[in-house]
């Protein structure tokens, strides 16, 4: 679990009357995160460009293997158990 210091939690409606004060924190790097909290609970987080697309780019990554180990796995499938196109399609109700 992530946690979050006290400076880096703040209200919904502090964070929209003090938007620009939260994106320079951010944008010039004087905080990594911010958590918005609403009616006691989080409800986002605000961090930089960059950090989002690191986080995509491993998301992406992990997927690909995920599909990697997929195709891998069925490379020994014996060939009795291949089902055509045709025979696909109807099991699907194509």
């Amino acid at each position: 679990m992530i946690t979050f210091t006290r400076n880096e939690i703040v209200s919904a409606t502090q964070f929209v009357r003090q938007f620009a004060t939260f994106l320079k924190r951010i944008t010039e790097s004087k905080q990594e995160k911010i958590a918005i909290i609403k009616n006691n609970e989080m409800q986002a987080v605000f961090i930089p460009i960059e950090e989002y697309e690191r986080l995509k780019a491993i998301e992406e990554l992990a997927e690909q293997k995920e599909i990697f180990e997929i195709v891998k796995s069925r490379e020994s499938t014996p060939e009795a158990s291949y089902v055509s196109f045709e025979d696909a399609m109807k099991l699907a109700g194509i």
